[in-house]
């Protein structure tokens, strides 16, 4: 009996265990990226907001000497809605949005209660700020957004609402927002986890930090300005809402940085940073990015090198395939010229079946016709 699988000599199959195990480690590292990608919810909204992939995420950041404020947003969204209008995008339905956006500055809020004050870390937000970032929330506690008339409403991460009230249970509590003259009696919206993790922490997320409206930082803090625009709108093509936000709102481009989230982790978005490893921590822009950005772009060099890992773990076994596949050919029994002869003798074959089919068609019609000849004269004679 002809062995068809001969055993693998030691060499072979030590190189098979390599190739294994090679793939069993980029298939890991793909987990582990997706792992990475799944756990900032900031730079997903698109997802959540067209789970068919239809939006796109952007993000834009301002240097401080910009001093974008609210009537800045404002202008930009009216001229973006005129620019929707324009190409025909409209929403599916008539009571649905067709794009939401969010802004934010970060500064200093003096909050005090009866059990004792404060300087936080504070973000002015307005827009619908908490989809983009949606903080987990204690049990009893909602969030706010930039449509509500009142602007007095605070949220407080878990180390600042245990320092001012010694509980998470605080929805609905008065506080103090501001110092002296300058201050204004709020109320406690809920409290959110702290952010928390290797990357945000040293990308800048804080303990001690407060969620006020943008109004409310703007009169009883100090900040320095918008730093942070974010908007979800429909991407019917690549490119197209990153097109419009960086063509529409208005400022120069060494003044500004437009980042599109929804795409950032993708393949090519990955082989670019690659391609600007060691310069693109380079900024000559006067940009302060954001804890959640400063993690995002932390996490994209990472991904960036084992996407590189991953491409030569695929190398290994691939190159083992081929030189398997290139000694096998080296190897076969047969020859062109033997595949060749057997195309010839295949179409050889063919050309007989249909002559043999056109000698039977022939012969048959050749009998039909016989025997119409036989039917007429037999018709004739019993005429006569």
């Amino acid at each position: 009996m002809i062995k068809i699988i001969k055993r693998p000599s030691g060499k072979q199959l030590v190189w098979t265990i390599i190739g294994a195990v090679c793939l069993l480690l980029a298939v890991t590292l793909s987990v582990f990226s997706a792992g990475i990608k799944d756990s900032q919810p900031s730079q997903q909204m698109a997802e959540r907001w067209d789970s068919e992939g239809g939006a796109a995420q952007v993000s834009c950041f301002f240097s401080s000497d910009q001093s974008v404020t609210p009537d800045t947003i404002m202008a930009f969204e009216h001229t973006m809605e005129n620019q929707l209008e324009t190409a025909s995008i409209e929403a599916p339905s008539e009571n649905a949005r067709l794009w939401v956006d969010a802004y934010s500055a970060k500064g200093k809020l003096t909050l005090s209660t009866t059990h004792g004050s404060t300087e936080a870390n504070a973000y002015g937000v307005g827009g619908d700020y908490f989809l983009f970032h949606p903080l987990g929330l204690e049990e009893g506690g909602m969030y706010f957004s930039g449509s509500d008339l009142m602007q007095d409403r605070v949220i407080l991460d878990q180390n600042t609402a245990w320092q001012l009230f010694g509980s998470y249970d605080i929805a609905g509590q008065p506080i103090t927002i501001g110092s002296g003259t300058n201050s204004h009696t709020g109320i406690v919206a809920g409290v959110v986890e702290s952010e928390s993790g290797w990357m945000n922490e040293r990308a800048g997320a804080q303990t001690g930090t407060v969620y006020v409206s943008y109004e409310v930082l703007d009169t009883f803090g100090s900040h320095n300005g918008i730093n942070s625009y974010e908007v979800v709108m429909p991407n019917p093509v690549t490119g197209f809402a990153k097109n419009m936000v960086t063509e529409n709102i208005g400022l120069e481009e060494d003044s500004i940085e437009v980042v599109e989230n929804s795409s950032r982790y993708s393949f090519f978005s990955l082989l670019s940073v690659l391609g600007q490893f060691g310069t693109r921590s380079m900024n000559a822009k006067a940009i302060i990015y954001p804890y959640w950005e400063n993690a995002a772009r932390g996490w994209e060099d990472i991904l960036s090198v084992i996407l590189l890992l991953q491409l030569l773990l695929y190398l290994v076994p691939v190159v083992l395939v081929t030189v398997l596949c290139v000694k096998l050919w080296r190897r076969r029994r047969f020859h062109w010229s033997d595949v060749k002869d057997w195309l010839a003798d295949r179409q050889e074959a063919r050309w007989a079946r249909q002559a043999q089919a056109q000698t039977v068609q022939a012969a048959e019609k050749k009998v039909r016709r016989k025997k119409e000849r036989v039917h007429k004269r037999l018709g004739k004679k019993e005429g006569k």
